[in-house]
């Protein structure tokens, strides 16, 4: 492999990295990383480095990643020194040999260190792993912000009840509310796996169940408590169901008539319906 392919490795693995906390554990946000501070130039603490090194990699051999022309396996014993001469220029990336621990040095003599994580183009759904229902409101326009908050606080409730195990493929159902009136709702789609930006550890979603609910404006314009908005909108979401007993074929084992019925029961015992 010459520098420029590890070098495009080394990028690749870093984004697939998550970041210790002060604990060792992985940090849950981006606050949470633990930096150490090792200096540059002539405040370079080689021995803080050298520990750290120590203390990650048990390997004699590391990739030292500094630029796609500068990238290279070197011996461990000559890695402080790599980087003590470089840390002042550029950012340098430690990783072991298995590609599954890394060391990042930022140019102003910081450091963190994480674990690579794989994850595959698609999974079968984990046996036993009870479905992940999420409802969202994030696209509004001024005359719809109320209509959001109020069935937004909803939301939480309704998901809850329906965290249960319904069989088949489909770990995640994610149901939207538009309220742009200028935006169209979008049919159901089933993807292996998705970008996940809501989670700091977990980069994606897999095998999620997808689509959006468009309300009729006229109509949610003549609506004035809460009650009836709740009502007109759970309403919607509940019939919006059907598409589940529809997609029958794909979604080859997974319950839709108790997952609706239980969203019926749900809607009624929050006071939605």
């Amino acid at each position: 492999m010459d520098a420029k392919q590890l070098f495009r490795l080394y990028q690749n693995k870093y984004h697939l990295t998550n970041w210790l906390n002060e604990n060792g554990e992985l940090a849950q946000k981006e606050g949470d990383v633990k930096w150490s501070y090792c200096g540059v130039s002539k405040d370079f603490k080689s021995e803080i480095v050298s520990q750290a090194i120590n203390n990650t990699f048990t390997e004699d051999e590391l990739y030292l990643c500094i630029s796609s022309n500068k990238s290279s396996l070197v011996l461990k014993s000559i890695v402080v020194d790599e980087i003590g001469n470089i840390l002042h220029k550029k950012e340098v990336g430690i990783m072991n040999k298995s590609c599954t621990t890394i060391l990042f040095f930022s140019q102003y003599g910081t450091f963190k260190s994480g674990i690579i994580r794989e994850f595959p183009d698609s999974r079968p759904r984990p046996t036993g792993i009870p479905l992940k229902v999420a409802f969202h409101a994030n696209m509004i326009e001024k005359s719809t912000k109320k209509v959001a908050e109020i069935i937004s606080n909803h939301f939480g409730n309704l998901e809850m009840e329906l965290n249960k195990d319904y069989g088949g493929p489909m770990e995640h159902l994610w149901i939207d509310v538009e309220l742009v009136s200028s935006h169209d709702a979008w049919p159901f789609r089933f993807q292996k796996r998705v970008n996940n930006p809501t989670s700091y550890t977990e980069f994606y979603s897999y095998n999620v169940g997808h689509y959006s609910i468009k309300p009729n404006f006229e109509k949610l314009r003549e609506l004035s408590s809460d009650e009836a908005i709740c009502s007109y909108v759970f309403g919607l979401l509940y019939e919006s169901t059907q598409i589940l007993i529809d997609k029958q074929k794909k979604l080859e084992g997974f319950n839709a008539t108790a997952f609706r019925l239980d969203f019926l029961s749900a809607c009624k015992n929050w006071g939605t319906l």
